[in-house]
């Protein structure tokens, strides 16, 4: 096969961008394929050898053995260069998801020529990345499967080209601690998600989904109101602002904003925890709409002058119930109710979007604005022996804090869960650039994409609050006319899917707990020094009937916290496992199985679909 033909067959297999990227670049004179003792190429690039000079694939063979281990639940190869890696992850995990990174596209035409990399692109689990941008590298581990991610470098490329790979490097940091901070949260609220989804399911079944609010504002200017300390700065101009700009808050400031006077067309909501909730205290008076995600604590939802949208729900079990009753729109999911915010106001075709009190840090060693629940609550019962500003340091340093760059230059300090929201806000902006961003605050943390202007220049924006509140009454006439006299139309697909669903975990939990007892005799028959066989066979028969349920990831969920332990625990033991700890380990999963298959599905029967004072239903 000629290079041109090699060429033509990499071409063929890669998208059509990928593939304009890689035939418009030129001829790279620092590349040349060198034969090896082995059969297959090497290359000499830009004065180093990109591979082994004696057998690249077995060096690449071991370097997959070496830091993937042997299940990675996807994989990351930095550095095409002739394509060895990514081909001996693809034998090593054939269909485990791989994203390949390489910013020069000179070198994937040289390699393409070089060698036949056209089986490798045609792989429907590779993704070939060409470019070293920031938004490509994150937009590509987006949605990769977290749980073990397995990141191979080709060493000798990055080291000629390390500006190259600085983008794709602060990627992979990105997904990780994002994994890590992720892992952390779904082991502390998993359940507490889990039974506000169910005790919510009756405004789930009956409130418009945020899918009604796209485009609503187009091309009008937004504000997105975060609860930062820098918010203060702009309290005195926001009644102004409110006539020239949708107003999209969070739940923390709302109370600072009623007092001064102004009321925020949405406030977003999406907190579990029942203090989250209390930042809504002391805000009666407030109209307009709560955008929420269906697993907020459910006091938020009690306020009846409130018109409620939900967004859609996050985790298996609000999609497999969402199936039913019908999408609602989701919003993006950063790990903070400021990124659903900031969402929301690109959802609603605004531009540009401002925001206000995105610290993403703590200016002047403070954590909120000025009248949230939090600083307020301590303030009342701050004393000489113990005052506020004592507590507010000790809050700050025992969350590790270090200095971030700032807006303005120099550094603010700021914690680990920022850098992740920052992350999401850089990477979202990158992903959308036809929508101007802006903060109006330079006392932050610097984003990426998102300048900061002075809060005085929104003044000089037209005004438009009428055509807002237009633009608002115009939907809820239209949601109100189109609402049905009744119960809501989906509540029997509801009612169906519950009892079906409830059925189905019961068989899970029934099945995990046959491999509780299957594991007990594979570990008693090990003790006897009895052929294992059938009690690895019964095992065997166990996982396979889970895995064919449609269910699993369902019962799966709240499991995250033990998979994490024993994965943990495999990782500490040197040398071979001990067959008890392996038995013992495989036992606990079961029983996690069961247990959150059981609790589910009593959450679900216990679940009511109509409003307080009419008979509730009752799932078998």
């Amino acid at each position: 096969m000629s290079a041109a033909d090699r060429l033509a067959g990499l071409l063929a297999a890669v998208p059509p961008g990928t593939a304009a990227a890689i035939a418009a670049a030129g001829p790279d004179p620092s590349f040349e394929a060198l034969p090896t003792p082995a059969g297959e190429p090497t290359a000499r690039w830009r004065g180093a050898l990109l591979h082994s000079p004696r057998d690249p694939r077995r060096e690449a063979r071991d370097l997959v053995e070496r830091e993937a281990g042997a299940g990675p639940s996807a994989g990351v190869v930095l550095g095409l260069g002739l394509g060895y890696a990514a081909e001996a992850f693809r034998e090593a995990h054939p269909g485990v998801p791989l994203v390949v990174i390489e910013p020069d596209a000179g070198l994937v035409r040289a390699a393409a020529e070089a060698r036949d990399l056209a089986p490798l692109a045609a792989d429907p689990a590779v993704r070939l990345v060409i470019g070293g941008d920031a938004g490509s590298a994150a937009a590509a581990l987006d949605g990769l499967p977290a749980e073990r991610l397995a990141v191979l470098r080709l060493v000798a490329e990055i080291r000629r080209s390390p500006a190259a790979f600085r983008a794709a490097e602060g990627a992979v940091q990105s997904f990780h601690l994002r994994r890590d901070i992720n892992g952390n949260t779904l082991a502390r609220f998993g359940r507490l998600w889990v039974r506000n989804l169910a005790a919510n399911l009756g405004t789930f079944l009956a409130s418009p989904g945020v899918g009604e609010l796209a485009g609503l504002f187009g091309g009008m200017p937004a504000v997105v109101l975060a609860g930062g300390p820098t918010l203060d700065e702009l309290a005195p101009l926001l009644p102004r602002i409110a006539e020239r700009a949708v107003l999209v808050s969070v739940n923390t400031p709302l109370a600072a904003c009623l007092a001064s006077g102004v009321q925020p067309d949405c406030v977003v909501v999406v907190d579990p925890q029942f203090w989250a909730s209390r930042y809504l205290d002391w805000t009666e008076s407030y109209r307009g709409w709560i955008v929420a995600e269906p697993s907020t604590h459910p006091r938020v939802f009690r306020r009846r002058s409130n018109r409620v949208f939900i967004a859609s729900s996050l985790f298996p079990l609000g999609e497999r119930l969402e199936a039913a009753v019908g999408a609602k729109g989701k919003l993006g999911a950063g790990g903070s109710v400021s990124t659903a915010a900031w969402d929301l106001a690109r959802l609603m075709g605004a531009r540009p979007v401002y925001a206000a009190g995105l610290d993403l840090s703590f200016p002047g060693l403070r954590t909120h604005c000025r009248g949230t629940f939090f600083p307020e609550a301590r303030r009342a019962v701050a004393a000489r022996a113990a005052p506020l500003e004592g507590w507010a340091f000790a809050s700050l340093h025992d969350i590790g804090l270090f200095p971030a760059p700032s807006a303005a230059g120099g550094t603010v300090p700021s914690d680990r869960r920022m850098l992740l929201y920052r992350w999401w806000f850089e990477n979202q902006i990158l992903m959308h650039p036809g929508l101007p961003a802006f903060t109006l605050s330079d006392r932050g943390m610097a984003l990426a994409g998102m300048t900061p202007v002075r809060p005085e220049e929104l003044l000089d924006l037209p005004p438009i609050r009428a055509d807002i509140e237009a633009a608002r009454r115009g939907l809820e006439r239209r949601l109100d006319a189109a609402r049905p006299p009744g119960p809501p139309p989906k509540l029997a697909a509801l009612e169906a899917e519950i009892v079906g669903l409830c059925g189905a975990l019961d068989g899970i939990a029934r099945l995990a707990e046959e491999g509780v007892a299957a594991s007990g005799r594979l570990g008693r028959a090990m003790e006897r020094g009895a052929d294992p066989g059938a009690g690895i066979a019964a095992l065997d028969g166990v996982d396979r009937r889970i895995l064919s349920l449609s269910s699993r990831s369902i019962a799966g969920f709240l499991l995250q916290g033990l998979i994490r332990g024993i994965e943990n625990d495999a990782a500490g033991r040197s040398g071979a496992a001990d067959w008890r700890a392996v038995v013992a380990a495989g036992a606990d999963l079961y029983r996690g199985i069961a247990e959150s298959a059981r609790f589910q599905a009593g959450l679900l029967r216990r679940a009511r679909l109509v409003p307080e004072g009419d008979p509730p239903a009752v799932f078998p």
